[in-house]
């Protein structure tokens, strides 16, 4: 459309007379001091910007500008002696030359414009180069007016290689400012097409004013819709701050009345009357102003102002080349509530909304640099909750969570304002008192957190008792290094947990000296399976009515060659913790088949399975390797499993011993009677067969309570089908109480100790035939 129109005007122009097209090319070079001052401003500022930049391609542009730039001056000059507007055809000849040199300097700027934003990332270069492009073509559109066809050439050789330039530069803003200058560029055509209009009925006739006036009226309205359609609020300053020009959504962001924008405004006094009204309720104007100062200034390019209603607004400020400015307003609320958001998520902890470990890394980091520079002490309490997994487990996560959050509640409540509180992750939580004067105030403290938890939680309806167990290492005494202090809490707090939990301990050199001989014992024990330093031995069971040997159970021994027999219960613990147990199930599991299979087939191998070997997802086919290996019927392997693999009671446990029951092998329900012991575990879970603890049988004979218990679990498991063997039988009163009471089979120092597996299978060859007894 826009071409058409200019194609329209080139052809109405042939058609003019020769007096009008004589006075048009008079307009182009007279008068000839804008000419010259033109030429000259190019010419310095390209010089400026080669400068700076020290390109020899800018260079080479700024000394074509000077010389395109004064050949023009120079015709100027001379078309000013020679004019002749009786003679056309020398009228025509200047108005060539004119278009040559002017499209020639509008193409140089045009290149010096783009080889500087594509070749140079400075961004004050950037800015010259697009407002002395803007402001020449700006400025074209009125030396031109009456040739459209020289300025829509002139406009177009400056402005569509700078616009191009910004578009390709590769960010946001550039692009922005390249589409904006292309949509420059059609206004300034369709200006200078307009204008056009304007002066050649001018030139024509003089008669028809209304009709001018009309048309500029027109333009300025069009100018008017659009300023007023931009979704961002825009404002015009002078050098001096005042406000000349503004749109309907700056007032509508702002919150300012009509009244209190006018021209000429100062933009202190802008500032104020959005103070009194109330749009920065926490704000003064000396609080405001010096940051408005700085981007007036040019120091920054954008800050963000706080309004009213938890707004934010962006001012961005571009400056214009009078030493005026522009200044955009736009909403950013949304955008500052989500980042506000997302940092809030990177320093709390999203569930109890307590500090999170990186803030309360900064906060002990803080609290370390105060208390370098006075007196005192600082506590840190690593808190955790004791046997919250099987409280999760059983009533589910999201009780589980609700209660977490209840703690971190109750933990707030008990402290100072001015200590933290914090979540480190699962159900361990760390409270830092950073201003003490004595250390017994950590153990005071201790006690008010471990009180606090003490009363029983009411969650969804669920009563839920909950104790914890703290450690507590204390600065400058145990160190200053936020590293160091969590460890050894964390020592203090495996102590607490040692002496039976529910209580707090600080922490202790001697601490330091069991962690470090628990790692060496950690590290010897990743090693002796490969060294051959562990045995299978195995622990007879009696059938009770026969005598016989019906099975025996594996258990591991580990034969140092240093430290000697390691008690199982030092180093099954830290096998369990660090997921070698899997290892040595599975190495235990291969040697017990291997082992049973040189037994009599009626003599059944027992074998123990932690709760992280449940987790391991290749279990059934680790049994079935066992099995395969060895030639065991599937039958003769009983796998005994606690209550705590239960507890668990997950898809991938249920699914682990079905496959396992599957395969023919036997289960056995270990420990029964104590821990968190329910009878809906004999319905939901395949056992055929339950142990009774030792706890239960060593008062034999002495409390009836525990006879009575006997003799419930006998009389329960004969109902279920269920073999019930009972452990601990040292006395001969104590098998004779087990026997009566029904139980099938018994295990005891009395009846027999572990023992390698060549002896074991000395003393089944060595009983009495039909008899194998074990003494």
């Amino acid at each position: 459309m826009l071409l058409n129109k200019a194609l329209a005007v080139r052809r109405a122009d042939a058609q003019l007379p020769q007096d009008v097209r004589a006075a048009l090319v008079d307009s182009l070079y007279l008068p000839v001091a804008p000419l010259a001052v033109g030429a000259l401003s190019g010419a310095i500022i390209s010089a400026m910007v080669a400068t700076r930049a020290n390109d020899p391609w800018l260079f080479a542009c700024c000394l074509a500008i000077w010389l395109v730039g004064l050949s023009r001056v120079a015709s100027a000059f001379l078309y000013k002696r020679r004019r002749d507007a009786t003679d056309f055809r020398r009228v025509r000849r200047w108005e060539r030359i004119y278009t040559a040199a002017a499209w020639s300097f509008a193409a140089l700027l045009g290149l010096l414009s783009i080889l500087t934003v594509l070749n140079h990332t400075d961004g004050a270069l950037h800015l010259v180069v697009a407002t002395t492009s803007a402001g020449y073509a700006a400025g074209i559109s009125g030396r031109n007016a009456g040739r459209p066809f020289i300025a829509i050439g002139q406009i177009m050789l400056a402005i569509v290689p700078l616009a191009i330039g910004l578009l390709v530069y590769g960010d946001v803003m550039h692009a922005a400012m390249g589409v904006v200058l292309l949509l420059f560029v059609y206004s300034m055509c369709d200006i200078s097409l307009i204008i056009r209009d304007v002066v050649v009925e001018a030139l024509v006739t003089t008669r028809d004013k209304a009709v001018l006036t009309t048309r500029f009226e027109d333009q300025t309205k069009r100018f008017d819709v659009a300023l007023n359609n931009m979704s961002h609020g825009l404002c015009m300053f002078d050098g001096q701050n005042r406000l000349l020009v503004w749109n309907e959504r700056f007032l509508q962001l702002a919150g300012l009345p009509d009244s209190a924008v006018v021209a000429g405004a100062r933009a202190k006094y802008l500032v104020r009357r959005s103070v009194r009204i109330g749009n920065h309720p926490e704000a003064s104007v000396p609080q405001l102003w010096p940051e408005l100062r700085r981007l007036s200034m040019g120091e920054v390019e954008q800050i963000f102002m706080p309004f009213r209603d938890q707004r934010w607004m962006a001012l961005s400020r571009r400056a214009m080349p009078d030493g005026g400015s522009v200044v955009i307003f736009e909403d950013v609320t949304e955008r500052k509530q989500a980042e506000d958001r997302i940092a809030h998520m990177a320093r709390y902890d999203e569930l109890t909304g307590l500090p999170n470990r990186n803030l309360f890394r900064e906060r002990i980091a803080s609290a370390l640099a105060r208390l370098q520079r006075r007196s005192g002490y600082m506590a840190m309490h690593l808190i955790d909750l004791d046997r919250f997994k099987g409280i999760n487990d059983t009533l589910g996560h999201p009780v589980g969570d609700r209660l977490l959050n209840a703690v971190g509640q109750r933990l707030q409540a008990a402290v100072r304002r001015s200590d933290t509180v914090a979540r480190l992750g699962g159900d361990e939580f760390v409270v830092l008192n950073a201003r003490l004067t004595q250390p017994e105030e950590a153990g005071r403290m201790a006690q008010r957190l471990l009180d606090a938890l003490a009363a029983p939680f009411n969650i969804d309806g669920h009563r839920v008792h909950i104790t914890a167990s703290v450690g507590i290492a204390l600065a400058p005494g145990d160190g200053v290094d936020p590293d160091e202090l969590m460890k050894k809490s964390d020592m203090a707090l495996y102590a607490a947990k040692a002496d039976g939990r529910g209580v707090f301990r600080f922490f202790e050199p001697a601490m330091d000296a069991a962690a470090q001989a628990r790692r060496a014992l950690e590290m010897d024990l990743r090693n002796a399976l490969g060294r051959g330093e562990m045995e299978v031995y195995f622990q007879p069971l009696i059938d009770l009515k026969t005598g016989r040997i019906c099975a025996c159970e594996a258990l591991l021994r580990w034969h140092h060659p240093e430290r000697g027999l390691v008690s199982p219960a030092e180093f099954i613990p830290i096998a369990e913790e660090t997921s070698l147990i899997i290892q040595l199930g599975e190495w235990v599991l291969n040697q017990a088949c291997a082992e049973a299979a040189r037994l009599p087939s009626d003599v059944k191998v027992a074998v123990n399975l932690s709760p992280a070997q449940f987790k391991d997802t290749n279990l059934a086919s680790t049994v079935v390797t066992a099995l395969a290996r060895s030639r065991l019927s599937p039958g003769r392997l009983e796998l005994e499993i606690t209550e705590t693999v239960l507890l668990q009671d997950s898809h991938a446990t249920m699914r682990a011993m079905r496959q396992l029951q599957k395969l023919g092998v036997r289960m056995s329900l270990d420990d029964f009677g104590t821990g968190y012991s329910s009878l809906s575990y004999l319905r939901k879970f395949p056992f055929q067969k339950i142990k009774i603890d030792g706890s239960f049988v060593k008062d034999l004979g002495i409390d009836e309570g525990s006879v009575a218990i006997i003799r419930a679990i006998a009389g329960m498991g004969a109902d279920l089908g269920m073999d019930i063997t009972v452990e601990g039988i040292e006395t001969e009163e104590q098998l004779r109480i087990v026997k009566a009471e029904g139980c099938t089979e018994g295990q005891g120092y009395l009846l027999g100790r572990p023992m390698p597996a060549d002896a074991l299978r000395k003393r089944i060859a060595d009983a009495p035939t039909g008899k194998r007894k074990v003494a």
